[in-house]
């Protein structure tokens, strides 16, 4: 029997509910696809509901200020897609005439798309045999064929796309990928449910009782760490914000100003640092206390942050020309790295 077989009745009986997967319009499906990049899909639900009622179709998105865009997205982390959606609302309304791109040639040319997500929309919308190479084809196909490529090369895309589109057959394509997507899901996730999975006796992984060393990866470089000192400053019932503009992490969300160092710095010699002296020259402030350290991961990063709590009597020139004024009871309306959302919750 072939895989296919197999795959579909088991889809068609054991498939779920989400909220994207009703419907054809490829917007929708383009912003769930995003949405759910390194995101886990309870936590997109919510996240996509709220996105769809403010931001109901491409022309919405596209005309919307990137700020009321990045404050949606707070919370989600990787605040690059939402920058990158943005621009490609854009494209499609300018280079496309509103018109959204029918196929993954088309798609792969909007900002922030690549060819996973370009093959997804153009499968899950339009139908087009392709497939959509994420996390749960890799893990299936490694293991059906014990196949030891490693996933995360030029060569293994190749081989595990060449065995899915084989695979796919006369399925149509929307169904097909959807069904490869819940079955890594439930049955052949990171800790496969082999005793329940119908594609069993076609596993070559299971057969030689390995299905743990699939699928390979090449061996990841360690993460940076990095060092940061947000210093909350109070003015009276104000504090100040700064936007990050460099290409850099939290790209366009606001934050406290920051010291950042090469190597941990103990509370007593912070305000000894030149970026210190920079931020309030002769100024007189007052420390009024420090945080203990936050951490926090990213993909090829780890933060280590401290918040350092400050009061002034009036702001110095460098913070009036690098930053905003705001009442701290205002800062819920900006867009804030989700590190600095933790630490005002913990206030």
């Amino acid at each position: 029997m072939e895989i296919i077989d197999i795959l579909m009745p088991w889809f068609r009986e054991h498939q779920r509910d989400l909220p994207w997967k009703s419907n054809r319009e490829p917007y929708k499906i383009w912003v769930s696809e995003i949405l759910l990049q390194q995101t886990r899909v309870e936590q997109a639900k919510p996240y996509f509901e709220r996105f769809i009622s403010r931001f109901p179709d491409v022309s919405e998105l596209a005309s919307a200020h990137l700020d009321e865009l990045l404050h949606l997205w707070q919370g989600l982390g990787y605040y690059s897609r939402a920058r990158n959606m943005h621009a490609a609302a854009k494209q499609v309304m300018e280079t496309f005439g509103g018109r959204f791109p029918t196929t993954a040639a088309e798609l792969a040319l909007l900002k922030g798309v690549g060819p996973y997500t370009s093959a997804a929309v153009a499968a899950f919308a339009f139908d087009e045999p392709v497939v959509a190479l994420d996390g749960n084809v890799f893990r299936i196909f490694s293991r059906l064929y014990a196949n030891p490529t490693p996933v995360d090369t030029p060569a293994g895309r190749r081989i595990f796309s060449s065995l899915a589109l084989e695979s796919m057959g006369a399925a149509p394509s929307s169904l097909f990928n959807q069904a490869l997507m819940d079955f890594g899901s439930a049955v052949c996730a990171p800790q496969p449910k082999c005793g329940h999975c119908p594609l069993s006796a076609l596993c070559r992984a299971y057969a030689l009782g390995q299905t743990q060393a699939f699928p390979v990866k090449q061996p990841k470089k360690p993460p940076r760490p990095r060092y940061f000192y947000f210093l909350h400053i109070s003015l009276g019932a104000d504090t100040f914000v700064q936007q990050r503009t460099a290409k850099d992490i939290w790209q366009q969300l606001y934050q406290f100003p920051l010291i950042e160092t090469d190597r941990p710095v103990s509370p007593s010699l912070v305000p000894e640092l030149p970026d210190w002296q920079t931020i309030f020259q002769e100024q007189e402030v007052c420390i009024t206390g420090w945080t203990n350290p936050y951490l926090h991961r990213l993909t090829h990063q780890i933060i280590h942050a401290r918040f350092v709590r400050i009061n002034i009597d009036s702001p110095s020139r460098w913070l009036r020309e690098n930053c905003l004024q705001i009442p701290l009871s205002r800062i819920d309306k900006f867009g804030v790295p989700r590190l600095m959302e933790r630490y005002l919750l913990d206030e």
